[in-house]
């Protein structure tokens, strides 16, 4: 019961997901519902169960106000309509009711009964929106990249497969046949090629079989540093042909001149360019078809395996997965007979970009919303968002081909949970008396939380009474030690540990030793892995604890005024719990945040607070 004893209870709306404009009340007689921070899901419960239907909402076609075909489907129109979920208080001037929920309807399922369907929230729908203007996305051109090679930067001995060759010449375009003129390539020295035996070079005049050979310094005598298999860095290439295999470690047997162009680090610059940018030839060789055995920019001789891709940077990739992977043909090159694939990229009509600057951290999500809703034909939403161009230090870059990264619920995610992210969240309100919005509400970068228009919630509990009931404390071992894993796979993983066996050794009453399995693919390096591994340790080192309980939103004090209305509280804000009595808690206040709430079609309401760190 409400205020002075009057019932409270749910009322539904369909709305026009669009514009919030109210289309009609709809009965749902029996649901449950959850929301987090930052989400919120709402399923239909069985009868006489109590079980939550894991999937859709059911509604009996009697729930609808209407007779036809036409009708019901005009209510429920999938992309067209949305559901707002109110906690009214019957006899109240706004028969409405607080709006606590809001989603549009998603793909129906019809019997003779009922229909199913799922509500998608405000943050489910930006899983289907990306951060790409209009217009920024186009239909592209597919470029080639053509390889050849020669014996001198004039293209002299042009062939389209090395064999002994000395120069690499590269240039890309939109046609996938290979052109057979030198004058098209750009030509550079060969880098990173292996000289520990010489490579065959023709035959003599007898026929037999000749072997070129090749060494690299830092003099122009090739007394400094020489080395017959090592390139980067070098300032000198030498060179000597004979009928011998093995390279000779003298000197004096090679012809030296200028190494240029050798760089092993860089990849090979086309002679063309598009849109007026530089495309790069990279070059890799490794020992298995992944490239993450034995994986090389500089050596080649006695690889199995070539990799190469095509982009912008002039600098070679040191990550095996930039490169597509072939079986090496006796270290014949790359085949340059057609073209192969072009620059990352290469859709050059995609090549528009966003670019926020000086923005906070909530006018930059703010910022990525807006583009989901109000720079798309038809992506309108009714959303507000308060925080759009508020200025601070937070900036982004999405170029439209990146399209697989710039899903606005994950940018949005990604946002909220880095270091001294904020809490975002979507809340619905009526706007006038036929209209429902949504804010988006989140944290500032001063106070990451989201703000309270009200002093923190009390609750208080004790064995058989108090406003939180049902209380109960879940606990969660600590962890000394974790095994991390990065990049790579089998024996060339990248791996890391951490641990902290201080609870092991410096007590008196130790615990037992537990583990555990830290794993990103993405982390390249050592030095990475091991910061994410020290990080998930300090999160999970200590014991942990978190309170649940439930309270009655229907509770009123002694003069009949409801105590917590749902609607006066939301995920994200501050509680204080005073607890007497508990087996396992000293008796005090707990401060804590509520992290999230469930219930059903009554006014039974479950919250599930923050996790801290537990007393004993």
């Amino acid at each position: 019961m409400g205020p002075r004893g009057v019932p409270v209870s749910w009322k539904h709306w369909l709305t026009d997901a669009r514009t919030g404009q109210i289309v009609a009340p709809i009965d749902i007689p029996s649901f449950s519902w959850q929301m987090t921070v930052s989400d919120f899901g709402f399923t239909t419960t069985e009868k006489n169960l109590g079980d939550a239907d894991e999937s859709n909402l059911t509604i009996p076609w009697s729930a609808l106000n209407a007779d036809t075909p036409a009708e019901r489907s005009h209510l429920l129109s999938m992309g067209r309509r949305a559901l707002c979920s109110a906690w009214v208080y019957e006899g109240v001037a706004d028969r409405r009711g607080t709006p606590i929920m809001w989603g549009a309807l998603g793909e129906r399922e019809d019997t003779w009964l009922d229909t199913t369907f799922p509500v998608y929230s405000p943050m489910t729908l930006m899983d289907g929106r990306y951060a790409i203007r209009d217009g920024d996305f186009q239909d592209g051109v597919t470029y080639y990249t053509h390889v050849a090679y020669a014996d001198d930067a004039a293209g002299s001995g042009f062939a389209t497969a090395r064999s002994g060759s000395l120069y690499i010449g590269v240039y890309v375009d939109a046609l996938k046949a290979s052109s057979a003129k030198a004058s098209d390539y750009r030509w550079s020295h060969l880098k990173g090629v292996d000289s520990s035996d010489g490579e065959p070079n023709g035959t003599d005049s007898s026929g037999h079989q000749l072997y070129l050979h090749r060494a690299w310094a830092d003099s122009a005598d090739g007394k400094t540093n020489f080395s017959t298999t090592v390139s980067a860095g070098k300032k000198y290439v030498g060179s000597y042909t004979d009928a011998t295999l093995a390279d000779s470690s003298s000197a004096s047997k090679y012809g030296w001149a200028a190494w240029s162009d050798g760089n092993a680090a860089d990849g090979y610059p086309s002679k063309t360019k598009l849109n007026g940018q530089q495309p790069y030839l990279h070059t890799a060789y490794a020992d298995s078809v992944t490239g993450a055995q034995g994986f090389s920019t500089i050596v080649s001789k006695g690889k199995a395996y070539y990799g190469t891709y095509t982009d912008y940077t002039q600098a070679n990739s040191d990550s095996y997965k930039s490169y597509q992977w072939f079986k090496s043909e006796a270290s014949a090159g790359l085949s340059g007979a057609n073209g192969g694939p072009g620059p990352v990229g290469a859709n050059t009509n995609s090549r528009s970009a966003l670019t926020f600057s000086n923005l906070s951290q909530r006018g930059l999500a703010s910022a990525l919303v807006n583009v989901a809703v109000n720079m798309k034909n038809g992506g309108t939403l009714p959303f507000d968002l308060p925080y759009l161009g508020e200025s601070g230090h937070s900036s982004g870059s999405y170029p439209a081909w990146n399209v697989q990264n710039l899903n606005v619920k994950t940018l949005l995610t990604d946002l909220a949970n880095a270091d001294g992210g904020p809490d975002i969240t979507f809340r619905p309100y009526w706007s006038d008396d036929r209209h429902v919005r949504v804010n988006l509400l989140a944290g500032s970068d001063a106070d990451i939380y989201l703000d309270m228009d009200h002093a923190p919630v009390v609750l208080n509990c004790f064995r058989g009474g108090g406003t939180l009931e049902d209380l109960t404390v879940d606990y969660k071992t600590p962890v000394q030690r974790i095994f991390a894993t990065g990049a790579g796979t089998d024996a060339s993983v990248v791996t890391a540990i951490a641990e902290d066996l201080s609870q092991l050794t410096g007590s008196m009453d130790p615990p037992m030793l537990q583990e555990s399995v830290y794993s990103n693919s993405d982390t390249l390096t050592v030095s990475l892995l091991k910061q994410q591994a020290q990080a998930y340790l300090k999160a999970n080192r200590l014991p942990l604890m978190q309170l649940t309980g439930s309270i009655d939103v229907d509770d009123t004090d002694s003069n009949g005024t409801l105590l917590h209305p749902l609607g006066s509280f939301w995920p994200g804000e501050t509680f204080i719990l005073n607890v007497t009595g508990f087996p396992t808690l000293p008796d005090g206040q707990y401060r804590t945040r509520l992290m999230g709430m469930s219930g059903d079609h009554s006014s039974k309401i479950k919250l599930q607070f923050d996790v801290m760190d537990a007393l004993f």
